[in-house]
């Protein structure tokens, strides 16, 4: 219903005449609807806004498992690639696990973060969110043991020229395709026994020039998930790790 003129001189002078905190309910009271939806306008703009200038597209998912490069090799291995590649760091990233630990000895203090670390590689990849791994030998192991890393003998970076030219060479480890470890530890079997083979499934990246820093720790071990959608990426990572 429209006011009248008298009305709407009556109620302006009201508003006039309150204090601050009156006037902020009064309008609160009135247009609590309109402020609402405006709010929420504007959140959302804000939210589309930030995203456009933040987001970033990932062009390869690694991990450092065990290992924990300097931050100048990090940032080498990340932005430094998507540089390399051609992309514009602005827009484009090396999405990268840090801090996971795996380990087969861990203590007590060390159990619930192997074991979460462990959850995070196996949720990635199962979504497909991780190509490639930085790893220790104990890492190295456990996951070529699951069978997670791709046989590269038949890739690119197995040609005689490429290892000879980056100074790396292919690591085999074992791969068991089935065993009887619950078993062992229900105690329904007494010695552990695996059906396993080998594969040349990383390489030893341990005198790359980007690690010589933790040279001392190693051996070093760069290897591919083997369900990763982006194999040509991956390889290109590896080729660009062993000359950074």
């Amino acid at each position: 219903m429209k006011l009248s003129e008298q009305e709407r001189a009556s109620n302006k002078a009201a508003f006039l005449a309150m204090n601050l905190p009156q006037k902020a309910e009064y309008i609160f009271a009135y247009y609590k609807l309109p402020l609402v939806l405006l709010l929420i306008v504007v959140v959302a703009f804000g939210s589309a806004v930030k995203y456009f200038l933040t987001h970033k597209e990932p062009v390869l998912y690694t991990a450092y498992v065990n290992v924990v490069p300097n931050d100048e090799a990090d940032q080498t291995l990340t932005a430094g690639f998507v540089t390399s590649v051609g992309e514009n760091p602005r827009k484009s990233e090396v999405v990268c696990y840090r801090e996971l630990y795996l380990s087969g000895k861990a203590g007590p203090d060390e159990q619930q973060y192997a074991y979460a670390s462990r959850l995070k590689v196996l949720a990635s990849i199962d979504s497909e969110q991780l190509d490639v791994v930085l790893m220790n030998q104990e890492s190295y192991d456990m996951l070529s043991a699951s069978g997670f890393l791709l046989d590269l003998s038949n890739t690119e970076v197995a040609d005689e020229a490429f290892l000879a030219a980056t100074g790396t060479s292919l690591a085999t480890n074992t791969i068991v395709i089935s065993d009887n470890k619950v078993e062992v530890e229900m105690g329904q079997a007494d010695e552990y026994e695996a059906d396993t083979y080998e594969a040349q499934n990383a390489l030893d990246v341990t005198h790359a020039p980007v690690l010589a820093a933790l040279a001392p720790e190693g051996p070093f071990y760069l290897g591919v998930i083997a369900n990763t959608p982006r194999l040509d990426v991956a390889l290109a990572y590896m080729a660009y790790f062993t000359k950074a």
